[in-house]
């Protein structure tokens, strides 16, 4: 599985029309790596939630069971004039260059990382209440916190 960074990509309705097996996420809401390689995890092990794989990761990483609450909130919305930091997510290096051919931008797994702003919107987005931004050991309690939300969407 692929799980990369790209800053600066453009996306319009065009990427939704490309019959592709991939997950495109929000960047500037993901709590590292991590974050994601737990969605995927437990896309691939829990009992689905959704019909397919790829919407499965979005709602998992979303930590939400409902497919349009978890567009809203981590989902990647079409916008001919804004240019985003996404996460894509994909099996093969084909379908990534096929994805960076519409999307554009550089590849920068940096986007991927956790800044005091970006940790201050991603605690608001999950409702993790307790952690200082300022600390390097509260950005590793952060990405443990939002994999609980994910996990405990089992039991909700």
């Amino acid at each position: 599985m692929i799980i990369k960074g790209i800053r600066n990509a453009k996306i319009t309705n065009k990427i939704f029309n490309l019959k592709l097996p991939f997950q495109i996420l929000n960047a500037d809401l993901i709590a590292t790596k991590k974050h994601v390689i737990h969605a995927i995890n437990q896309a691939k092990s829990k009992k689905p939630i959704t019909n397919s794989f790829w919407m499965e990761i979005l709602v998992r990483a979303s930590a939400q069971r409902q497919i349009s609450h978890a567009i809203k909130i981590i989902g990647v919305k079409p916008d001919e004039k804004k240019k985003s930091n996404i996460c894509v997510v994909c099996e093969d290096e084909e379908t990534l260059n096929k994805l960076l051919d519409v999307v554009g931008g550089e590849v920068d797994d940096s986007v991927l990382e956790l800044t005091p702003s970006k940790m201050e919107n991603i605690k608001k987005i999950y409702n993790i209440k307790g952690l200082d931004d300022n600390n390097e050991y509260n950005k590793d309690d952060l990405v443990k916190r939002v994999c609980e939300k994910i996990s405990i969407i089992e039991v909700m």
